[in-house]
């Protein structure tokens, strides 16, 4: 007898359960903001209110641009610093224009990175690349 009430007990409480979870939540108001159509002048979902345009910041500062001196010294000491480059020779002189690379590498994989770190450092600068690959016997 107590099995068939436990048992009840539990079909019962599931069958309400059940029932709880498909019914939508009792305020079924529309949120107080819409979907913005995807481009420009597209119109809006059905029913939505319009959306404020925001203004492009006009008072941006530009970004911060790093003197020659700098990037040269970020530019020779991650080529320093990379373990791929610890037997080679290279250096880097910067003006306000361009990066001149010099030196040499083993290998092109070297040089690769040589141009990537340089590249990653530079900017606008112009990349002058005078890095020879020499192949060692």
């Amino acid at each position: 007898m107590k099995q068939l009430i436990l048992c009840l007990t539990l079909l019962f409480g599931t069958i309400c359960f059940a029932q709880q979870q498909g019914q939508p939540p009792p305020d079924t108001q529309q949120p107080p903001y819409g979907t913005p159509g995807t481009f420009p002048g597209e119109p809006q979902a059905p029913g939505q209110p319009p959306t404020r345009q925001i203004p492009p910041d006009e008072h941006a500062p530009p970004p911060q641009a790093l003197s020659s001196e700098q990037v040269q010294q970020q530019i020779t000491s991650h080529l320093k610093s990379e373990p791929a480059l610890e037997r080679t020779r290279v250096d880097a002189q910067v003006s306000d224009s361009s990066v001149v690379l010099t030196g040499n590498v083993s290998s092109e994989e070297q040089h690769d990175i040589v141009l990537r770190i340089a590249r990653s450092y530079a900017g606008d600068r112009k990349i002058v690349d005078k890095v020879k690959v020499t192949q060692e016997t």
